[in-house]
């Protein structure tokens, strides 16, 4: 039933009916809890899915299942969620959901997520899609941009070149990318309030973008590293490059695939958006990288965001009232032309 749109739409007119599926999830009939489970699944494609499970309460719940290392079903509850914080409103219900006590919090999300055999029957892959699609909210960027929870996003860096599964290497980009939204600053130590959802957080980072490229995370070697290939440069030009990117070997692969490549040249275009990010980017070099990427690419969208961001990093600084340039106000109807959405994962 719940395999076409018609029959999705008629379970989901039922609270009780989503109820019941919910709570035979826990049945103690392997067959029957898996079917329960992809039921569920199925249903999540649907937007009106968010109403319901905010409505049952059920995203705690299943945190708690998605938490236990016996879980057989844990990586459908990933792709589950998945798909339910794809849209706003679900982004919204799952961040207010890891800001409750006694919830499975974001920072034991991403210890299960780095967990090597965390459970033998799950890679939870498509967590690293779901910490993309909460990042739409500020409230979960700010989670990751506190300063004192800093290993919540150096620890997710190396999945930029996970060669392993494209879900999360992809997952973990459109985090990157997201994150690299925050570009305002707040007093270190004191709480901020967030408009949407309303929480209270606190110690958002001093300076977003200078956070990041600090030595603290050193973001810019995991943006770069995917998008280099096995050029090499003069020894001059090297040694200005992050150590990571000096003396690649002969055998050195670029990210495959073309929307990550895409959203990784996105996030460097937002760091630039930034006075202090375009200089740290201009001084790490960085426009080699793209430079012989561009020369290679194939891809006609790639190679136009490559031209826009050798474009950036090559042009003379703009007037000092313009040094942050996601402050410039830009005439509304030149501003859709431009705009650059924020990363989202779907389970298809």
């Amino acid at each position: 039933l719940t395999g076409s749109r018609d029959g999705r739409a008629a379970v989901l007119c039922h609270r009780e009916a989503v109820k019941a599926l919910m709570e035979l999830t826990t049945d103690t009939q392997p067959l029957i809890s898996r079917d329960a489970h992809l039921a569920l699944l199925n249903l999540s494609e649907q937007e009106e899915f968010v109403a319901r499970v905010a409505e049952l309460q059920a995203i705690p719940k299943f945190l708690q299942i998605v938490a236990d290392p016996a879980c057989k079903e844990a990586d459908k509850l990933c792709m589950m969620f998945s798909n339910l914080t794809r849209h706003l409103s679900g982004a919204e219900a799952f961040t207010k959901a890891i800001a409750t006590d006694g919830c499975v919090s974001l920072s034991q999300l991403v210890h299960i997520f780095d967990r090597k055999n965390f459970n033998k029957d799950a890679n939870f892959d498509y967590l690293a899609a779901v910490f993309s699609n909460i990042t739409q909210v500020k409230a979960a960027r700010s989670y990751f941009l506190d300063r004192s929870s800093k290993t919540l996003v150096s620890r997710l860096l190396p999945y930029t070149r996970y060669e392993a599964s494209l879900v999360r290497r992809g997952g973990i980009v459109g985090l990157l990318k997201n994150l690299t939204f925050e570009v305002g600053k707040a007093p270190l130590g004191t709480c901020v309030m967030i408009p949407q959802p309303c929480f209270v957080f606190f110690n958002l980072c001093l300076d977003a973008h200078e956070w990041l490229l600090s030595e603290d995370v050193d973001l810019l070697p995991s943006l770069l590293l995917p998008l280099a290939g096995p050029e090499q440069f003069d020894e001059e030009e090297m040694q200005k490059l992050p150590e990571d990117l000096q003396y690649l070997p002969d055998d050195k692969k670029r990210e495959e695939d073309p929307d990550i490549r895409k959203i990784l040249l996105e996030a460097l275009m937002k760091l630039c958006s930034t006075k202090s990010g375009r200089s740290y980017l201009k001084e790490k070099q960085v426009y080699l990288i793209v430079r012989e990427l561009h020369a290679q690419e194939r891809d006609r969208e790639v190679a136009d965001t490559c031209d826009k961001l050798v474009h950036m990093l090559i042009s003379d600084e703009p007037p000092t009232e313009m040094d942050n340039l996601a402050e410039v106000v830009i005439p509304e109807d030149i501003a859709r032309k431009f705009s650059m959405p924020l990363a989202t994962s779907c389970v298809s």
